[in-house]
């Protein structure tokens, strides 16, 4: 039978072949002559073929997934099942192994013994054997399996040290068989792990590393261990109850099985849970399982039923800690979520979750899982004496002592953010009962730090404020107004504003109730307070779709941050627009698209004087000016931004939202916007409005409502009045 394996020429040493130490069934196809090979030698007198390449094959082989399928005949007659030796590293499955020829060498003749002469030739093979313990999955190791093998002859001495390798020599006889004509490994368990016995077994502990906190921009915990209580059904409870022990009988399963059915049921009505998934949970849990049903809060923000759990036999509530954040809903959307991955999330993974371990799994927990993490410790010993009949057995004691491995666990670092617990519990509490999808942020302009980003209602967990891809309505004039000055308009400037106007065939009026005393001749300052659509969209002529898109770079407004969150969002403005869809983009309809965030941010930029890249990480340190599409062709400068606050200031002081020349402190500056979309053949509209108040911008969005004046502008004035107590405006 012809060789499967890949030989390797003794020019390509040292060989390299990685696996996961999880052995398929795959058919290898090598036969008891697959590994013999031309080359000849001459050793104590007779002619026999370089052993060389099959060292070469047999590393491969033992690093191979397909272990198991090797012919016993391609063996030395007295080697070791190959399944028992998969079997003895079960243990190690997940971890990849990477076995390097480093000498072969063919034995001398035991001389002056009489079974010298009868004994076949043997030749020893000395390998490295590495075991990947940094936890990539097979695809990750796969993928960096090059460059490693580049690096290899540099980094000996590092990998060495290194507690994410481990590393020892191990042997493996080569016997000559005359009969076949070819060199055959002599398998033992000693093959690649020194000092395991037949009948032995390598054993892995891993102990946990406490995950690293989030820290708000004071550098107080976040997310932190905080009390929790776990409730559920403690089968031994139960088991004791019944005074069963040991093994029950028929009798006494039945008695268990009702009692358990029983006591699940009414825990589960208790928590309101769903009684058939947790009852069916309780009874295939082992025989004395403690079979969690929920974790809750233990600081009083939770109402836990003691009474009721205590009256249920097996209930119980056990006193423990999770890394959690101030509350349930506490910038839920930011921090993201910690725990097991669902069955639905390690399928879709491609590998990078597994089953039963806790991971990061959305927001901050997930974008710096790595750092959160740490390391987990590891103990890796040689059992010999693992239960196994076989161990004790065994008239061959293991040649060499046992290896071991041990690394202690390596605590994750902490990340600190830029939000602010006062602020951020302000704008959860302001959108906690929001009837629609809502998003509120609050950017300081003098360093671009996200102070809060907040969602609603308060069940609401997907990131409106960071990700939200909506038309920004009126409040996008503010970047038309930039384009215009830019074209030589000062705040002064007359604007035509009739009541409709035709671009390329579409007509496009103002909304319901515009003012008729500012239609007409009125000033670019009276456009942006009155918010007239037909003064802008009228520009559609004058401003170029590139224009327009530099005008937005300049604010702040690129599709792609870098904040420090993934999947954060700015705003996604066409630089090649035309018509009718260029004339509609103007007013912030059209396929203008903008965050919370990122109107935000176009108020920070004005507010800083100059484009501001918002963060809400600052350590690890992220830098947001990476990011190729800032500052733009044209920066924002401070003259700009000194004529766009002049404009903000209009829609407060005569304009759109008076309201908010209550708000206490610094005069507050702001721009609304309503933006029309059809959803089930109804038109609704988004509302929006974005704000300075000294040294903050502040953005807020609900998904549905009547304009932003009515509908935005009354919560605003709260929020900011509420805001000066927590940071004042002057």
């Amino acid at each position: 039978m012809a060789a499967a394996l890949t030989s390797h020429p003794a020019s390509a040493r040292p060989a390299r072949r990685t696996r996961r130490a999880r052995f398929s069934s795959r058919a290898l196809g090598l036969g008891a002559a697959g590994i013999a090979f031309a080359l000849t030698l001459s050793s104590c007198g007779t002619s026999l073929p370089d052993p060389n390449d099959t060292a070469e094959a047999w590393a491969s082989q033992l690093a191979s997934d397909e272990l198991t399928e090797v012919d016993t005949a391609a063996l030395a007659a007295d080697s070791s099942e190959p399944d028992a030796l998969v079997e003895a590293l079960a243990q190690l499955e997940s971890y990849p192994v990477t076995v390097t020829l480093d000498e072969v060498a063919v034995d001398e003749e035991a001389e002056g013994t009489d079974e010298a002469e009868d004994a076949p030739a043997t030749a020893t093979a000395t390998y490295t054997v590495t075991w990947d313990l940094s936890g990539e999955t097979s695809e990750e190791s796969d993928q960096s399996e090059a460059t490693e093998s580049a690096e290899a002859s540099d980094s000996a001495e590092a990998s060495a040290e290194s507690t994410d390798e481990w590393s020892y020599t191990a042997e493996t006889t080569l016997v000559w068989d005359e009969e076949a004509e070819a060199w055959q490994p002599r398998l033992t368990p000693e093959s690649l792990v020194p000092g395991l016995a037949e009948g032995g077994a390598v054993v892995v502990a891993e102990t946990a590393s406490e995950r690293g906190r989030i820290l708000d921009g004071e550098g107080e915990p976040i997310v932190t261990n905080r009390p929790v209580q776990r409730i559920g059904i403690d089968k031994a409870r139960v088991m004791d109850a019944l005074q069963i022990e040991g093994e029950p009988t028929d009798a006494q399963q039945t008695e268990a099985e009702e009692l358990l059915t029983e006591s699940a049921t009414a825990l589960a009505e208790v928590l309101d849970l769903d009684i058939d998934i947790f009852t069916e949970r309780t009874l295939n849990a082992g025989q004395r399982a403690f079979v969690e049903f929920i974790t809750l809060r233990a600081d009083g923000s939770t109402g836990i039923p003691s009474e009721e759990i205590n009256q249920i036999t097996g209930a119980r509530a056990i006193e423990d800690t999770q890394m959690l954040a101030p509350t349930r809903s506490f910038a839920r959307s930011v921090l993201g979520t910690f725990g097991e991955p669902s069955a639905e999330q390690v399928e879709n993974s491609d590998g990078t979750l597994k089953a039963g371990v806790a991971t990061g799994l959305s927001g901050l927990q997930a974008t710096f899982n790595d750092e959160l993490s740490g390391t987990s410790g590891l103990e890796i010993t040689v059992d010999n004496e693992a239960g196994s009949d076989d161990a004790a057995a065994s008239d061959t004691a293991p040649e060499h002592d046992p290896v071991s491995f041990t690394r202690e666990p390596i605590d994750g670092a902490s990340i600190t953010t830029t939000l602010h617990q006062q602020v951020q519990q302000l704008a959860e509490d302001t959108l906690a009962e929001s009837e629609v999808p809502a998003g509120l942020v609050v950017v300081r302009p003098s360093d671009g730090h996200i102070l809060a980003a907040a969602d609603g209602p308060e069940s609401m967990s997907w990131p409106v404020a960071m990700s939200g891809k909506y038309a920004p309505g009126s409040t996008y004039k503010l970047i038309t107004a930039l384009a215009m000055l830019r074209n030589g308009m000062t705040p002064e400037s007359t604007v035509s504003c009739p009541a409709t106007i035709n671009t390329d065939g579409t007509e496009i009026g103002n909304f319901d109730g515009y003012p008729t005393q500012f239609l007409g001749e009125i000033t670019l300052a009276q456009a942006i307070a009155q918010s007239c659509n037909t003064v802008f969209v009228g520009q559609w002529n004058d401003i170029t779709a590139q224009q327009e898109y530099d005008a937005a770079v300049a604010l702040g407004l690129v599709a792609d941050p870098i904040v420090g969150f993934d999947g954060a969002f700015l705003g996604s403005i066409p630089d090649d627009a035309t018509g009718a869809g260029h004339a509609a983009n103007l007013f912030g309809q059209g396929v203008t698209q903008a965050s919370p965030l990122g109107m935000a941010t176009v108020s920070a930029s004005i507010a800083a004087g100059s484009t501001v890249s918002p963060i809400v990480v600052t350590d690890p340190e992220v830098d947001p000016t990476e990011n190729e599409n800032l500052p733009g062709n044209t920066p924002l400068t401070e003259e700009e931004a000194a004529q766009l606050r002049e404009l903000m200031a209009g829609p407060v002081n005569e304009g759109t939202v008076p309201i908010l020349q209550q708000v206490p402190g610094a005069p507050v500056l702001a721009k609304t916007g309503t933006a029309q979309f059809v959803s089930e053949g109804e038109t609704l509209a988004h509302t929006w409005i974005t704000s300075i108040h000294g040294d903050l911008a502040v953005a807020l969005f609900f998904n549905e409502g009547f304009a932003g004046s009515q509908t935005n502008g009354p919560v605003l004035h709260e929020f900011l009045t509420e805001l000066e107590e927590i940071i004042p405006s002057e």
